[in-house]
Formats: C-alpha cells, structure tokens, sequence
C-alpha cells in the first residue's frame, strides 16, 4: 500500500521539478513556485499544464508586476478547470489538448456553456478541437458569443472537413472588408453552413457509417 502511494507521489514531484527546470532563469521564484504548485494540481486531475508556463513566461517578459502575473496564471487555472467541466458535459473525452482548446476559446470571451454546446455538436474529436480555437479566434474579431457559437456549430454539424473551419475567420474578416458588421458576416456564413447540413455532407465528406447487422443464420 505505501508503495502504491508513493508511487503517484513520486510523479507529481516529477512534474513539479520538470516545470521548475523550464521556469528557471526566466520568472522569479515566487512566480515559479506558483506554477509549480498550480501545475502540478493540474496535472494530477490531467489537466495541461503548459497554458500556464506559457502565462508566466509571457508576462514576465514583458516586465508585467509578479502580483498581476499571478493573477493572470490563477485565470488560466481557473479557464482550464471550467474547459474540462463543460466537455465532461459532452460525449468528448477531456484529454488535455481539447481542454487547452477550450481554455484558449474561453480566454478569448466564450463561456463554459458555450463550450459544451459546441462539443456536443456531433462532430468527430479532431474536429471539435479545431473548432474550439476556430470559436476563439472569431471572437477576438470582434464576432458576439452567439454568432460565433451559431456559425462553429453549423460548420461542424455540416460535416465539412477540418480546413473549412480554418477558412472561417478568414471568411468573415473579407466580409468585414466590404462593410459587413462581424455579427452579420458570421450569420450569413451560419446560415450558408445550416443548408448544407440540412443537404447533408458533401461526397467523400461524410462521416463513416456504422456497417449493416450481419444476417441472421
């Protein structure tokens, strides 16, 4: 039993020594022990642990005050926690590349419930991810929280591939370009992507179908 134990313990003090070997040199002491200790936490509920170097690496960089570094690597904390509740909510498994995806739309303004509205969308693993950060990118253009769910939703539940959910903010900042307001763009896009998935999805696009039951004997 207390090698059962010290096993899990012996990892996490891993874990937390590898984060301190990446901080070294480049946040101070009191930032690192944070992320050490925020880090190691969130990897032991198999949450990323990256988002949160990346946070204190990049505010101590640009010589931001350690207090409001510390904030600032706290929300991510937080933002992570609330991604790997809203996709526990969905069928999708919350590994820690989709949490980050979720963190990454929730930083950029989505919200938990949007979040598990877009993973629960139907749509295949790897392309839920995508439109995660497909979602966050659209909102800092500018496009609201429920344009932005609309359109992504639509997108995924067209069973377009991946790459056209790439091409989304691309699509809506050329239509901004020629006057459209970001809300607009993004419905007419929406609604382009609505009558496709009542069509259904394009030749080769579709998702596998599940085989025939074999005959009875």
């Amino acid at each position: 039993m207390i090698f059962v134990l010290a096993l899990p313990l012996a990892l996490l003090g891993m874990q937390q020594q590898a984060i301190a070997d990446r901080l070294a040199g480049r946040v101070s002491p009191d930032i690192a022990a944070l992320v050490g200790e925020l880090g190691t936490a969130a990897a032991a509920r198999g949450l990323p642990v990256d988002p949160l170097i990346q946070k204190a690496i990049e505010g101590s960089a640009k010589g931001i005050p350690a207090e409001r570094v510390a904030a600032a690597v706290r929300l991510v904390a937080m933002q992570l926690d609330t991604a790997a509740g809203a996709l526990r909510q969905s069928s999708l498994a919350a590994d820690t590349v989709a949490v980050a995806a979720g963190a990454f739309a929730i930083t950029a303004g989505l919200n938990g419930r949007d979040i598990a509205q877009l993973a629960r969308s139907g749509a295949q693993a790897s392309e839920i991810i995508v439109g995660l950060r497909v979602a966050g990118t659209l909102v800092a253009l500018g496009v609201p929280r429920a344009e932005t769910v609309m359109l992504v939703n639509a997108t995924l539940q067209s069973g377009r591939p991946a790459g056209e959910l790439l091409a989304l903010p691309g699509q809506v900042q050329a239509a901004m370009a020629k006057g459209a307001a970001p809300a607009q763009a993004a419905a007419g896009l929406a609604r382009a992507a609505a009558a496709q998935a009542r069509r259904g999805p394009p030749p080769g696009h579709g998702r596998p179908a599940h085989p025939p039951p074999p005959p009875h004997p």
